[in-house]
């Protein structure tokens, strides 16, 4: 266990140096897979999550352990249906074990894979018969899970006659599917997204580029936004992001615009400071953008606004159920905060004791972790039950905070 202790700093300019994108890395490495590595990924993140995605891909293992990794999972449950005469079985913790995965399974097996359930039926873990696949034309339910329709489309190019995927359902993280077609343009696979239909063809080309390099990613930009929100004395450069990112989480910086933190663009980057007051009650959707939720609930709870969050019954089937944990962690601190299925409420209120004694439960995941950290700034007596669940993301994150003062003593 650790405590987390703030000590004002007198200067007011930081720079953050923000960890390559795992959501952009771990689907180049599985595209450059499926292109026998003929490109040059560069400044691949050094996330757990990417590390991983590396080494099964490196080696020739007929089992793996994807323990709690969600992206890896989804991914690679495509990517070894697809791969002709060989088997895998993917194994994992036991909250994956509660992540369903029967969407992306049943869509698989629809273009020909050979899949089993080696536990519970329509739960990791997996056995995986690798097959040549046959292209198709399939429906997927698109609310469940942006990561099953991302699969599909990194192995249609790859897959005889291509893959045409008709989106069923209300569509969560839609931007994340954008994002997705404008990497595999970038690689030179061309993608027709529509509304509800992804069509892709197969792809018989060489690639159009030799190396391709990580951006910056916007979904840890999203805490030092909060950070931001906090301490309206602070100026913060972030070094190698960009306004026009193809990552879904660049719409940080106009979520954050409504708690009154302003981002001016650089030449290496953007500068974030609160720049006004923010609003007395706000309404945010985040269907498209469900990872900005800890961050932001965590702002409009600690400046104290009416806000209602929704779009995020999808929260539930994350690292943790963060629906729950997020109003039970709030809710600690003594801040008016409740949830529906697909919502959080957060209410104004005046009975927050500075002083108090709180730990931070992180139920071993980052976002938790880095969400709930930068209210040391706010209290006196602040654990945090597990500080390296970070390194699944940003691993660097807690000696980055130094930088603003926040420090950690083990206890």
């Amino acid at each position: 266990m650790n405590a987390l202790f703030y000590t004002k700093n007198n200067f007011k300019k930081v720079t953050i140096h923000l960890p390559a994108s795992k959501s952009i890395s771990n689907r180049a490495l599985i595209l450059n897979a499926l292109l026998n590595n003929k490109i040059v990924l560069n400044q691949l993140s050094l996330a757990d999550d990417t590390q991983l995605m590396l080494s099964v891909l490196s080696n020739e293992n007929h089992e793996v352990n994807l323990d709690n990794a969600g992206t890896c999972m989804r991914f690679l449950t495509a990517y070894f249906a697809c791969k002709a005469n060989k088997n895998t079985s993917l194994l994992c913790s036991e909250r994956m074990k509660q992540r369903p995965i029967k969407g992306l399974v049943n869509a698989l097996i629809n273009l020909g894979a050979e899949i089993s359930y080696l536990v519970n039926e329509n739960y990791p873990p997996l056995k995986i018969v690798g097959k040549k696949l046959r292209g198709n034309s399939i429906n997927i339910d698109a609310s469940e899970s942006s990561q099953f329709i991302t699969a599909l489309m990194l192995i249609a190019p790859f897959v005889e006659n291509g893959i045409t995927i008709h989106l069923t359902g209300k569509i969560a993280s839609f931007d994340y599917i954008k994002m997705t077609a404008l990497l595999m343009n970038e690689f030179g696979i061309s993608v027709k997204l529509t509304d509800n239909s992804i069509a892709i063809k197969p792809y018989q080309n060489e690639p159009i580029i030799a190396d391709f390099t990580i951006e910056k990613d916007w979904s840890s930009a999203a805490f030092w936004y909060l950070i931001a929100a906090l301490n309206p004395e602070l100026s913060i450069h972030l070094i190698g992001l960009s306004k026009t990112s193809i990552q879904g989480d660049h719409i940080t910086f106009k979520v954050f615009e409504k708690l009154g933190v302003s981002t001016t663009e650089t030449s290496d980057g953007l500068v974030i400071f609160k720049e006004k007051i923010a609003e007395d009650f706000l309404e945010f959707d985040l269907i498209n953008a469900i990872d900005l939720a800890p961050a932001l609930c965590v702002a409009c709870a600690a400046l104290n606004i009416n806000a209602t969050i929704s779009g995020l019954q999808n929260l539930k089937i994350k690292e943790s159920n963060r629906l729950l944990a997020i109003v039970t962690e709030l809710n600690k601190f003594g801040y008016d905060v409740s949830n529906s299925d697909d919502k959080i409420m957060i209410k104004q209120t005046n009975n927050i004791d500075y002083n108090q004694s709180i730990l931070i439960n992180t139920y071993n995941d980052h976002r938790m972790a880095m969400a709930f950290a930068p209210l040391a700034m706010l209290f006196n007596q602040l654990k945090i039950d597990d500080t390296t669940v970070v390194s699944k993301s940003y691993p660097h994150f807690f000696n980055d905070l130094e930088l603003v003062g926040i420090t950690i003593k083990n206890i």
